[in-house]
């Protein structure tokens, strides 16, 4: 069994992958004063949950957009599995990192780009990640990562309006029947939720002018990803897994232990 754990700003996530099926997945709250053993006392409830013995796994890899918490999980996998994990700064990829500066890309979004590559192949696609950020990370029919556009997450809008703001309150991320809100309630989910909405339509449009297409894959995976966007967005064909970038990890470990063995 293979242990993948994806670091990101605010939740880490953990995934342990029985040849190509995901056994389970949990998420823990980022925390960079955690040592390796309470990440581990956290993750070995579930393996015991699982039947899993530390000796069923056999290899890992850590994706992170934190340094801090990478060195963390790499001391956790040699202490508790006796395992040096695969790291994405040195790792064999299926796809040619196109950004101007390529070690400013986070390692969510080459593992985006990489599931991508792997189940969908030759097409032109842009995968949307719901997370802290919203992120968006296009992939042209060659294989080459070009980039792609950063915003604000459906949570980070709602945490900055309601801390920054006196009177509006914290309100449940759940779309409301009309664009025009009756209450203060329907009027931050219509502006955060169907805002949201408007600006990944105008920058998918501006993805496919820029690459002189009409179509293109969209994918949406992360926390917040689902069918209450999906069915919103103008263009209605749209593949939903919520564990892609999960996914990535797995076949980028896959590609590196091939590499080794």
């Amino acid at each position: 069994m293979i242990l993948v754990v994806n670091v990101g700003n605010t939740n880490i996530t953990c995934g342990v992958f029985d040849t190509e099926k995901l056994v389970f997945q949990i998420r823990i709250r980022s925390n960079i004063n955690y040592t390796e053993d309470q990440y581990f006392a956290v993750l070995f409830a579930y393996l015991q949950k699982h039947g899993i013995k530390e000796k069923d796994i056999r290899g890992g890899i850590v994706g992170s957009v934190v340094p801090a918490v990478t060195h963390i999980f790499v001391h956790m996998f040699k202490k508790y599995f006796s395992i040096k994990p695969v790291l994405l700064c040195n790792a064999k990829l299926n796809i040619k990192n196109k950004y101007q500066r390529p070690h400013e890309v986070g390692d969510d979004r080459l593992a985006n780009a990489v599931a991508g590559r792997k189940l969908f192949g030759k097409q032109d696609m842009v995968i949307i990640d719901f997370g802290t950020a919203i992120s968006f990370d296009v992939l042209n029919k060659k294989g080459e990562y070009l980039g792609g556009a950063i915003m604000p997450g459906l949570n980070l809008s709602l945490q900055a309006l309601f801390q920054k703001t006196a009177k509006l309150p914290q309100v449940a991320l759940d779309f409301p029947k009309n664009y025009i809100g009756a209450t203060t309630e329907q009027s931050v989910q219509s502006g955060i939720l169907y805002g949201v909405v408007g600006a990944i339509d105008k920058i998918l449009k501006g993805i496919k002018k820029e690459l002189g297409v009409k179509k293109i894959k969209i994918i949406l995976t992360g926390g917040d990803a689902g069918k209450e966007v999906a069915v919103r967005m103008a263009d209605k064909d749209v593949f939903i897994d919520n564990n892609f970038t999960l996914k990535g990890f797995k076949l980028i470990y896959d590609l590196n232990s091939k590499k080794k063995a």
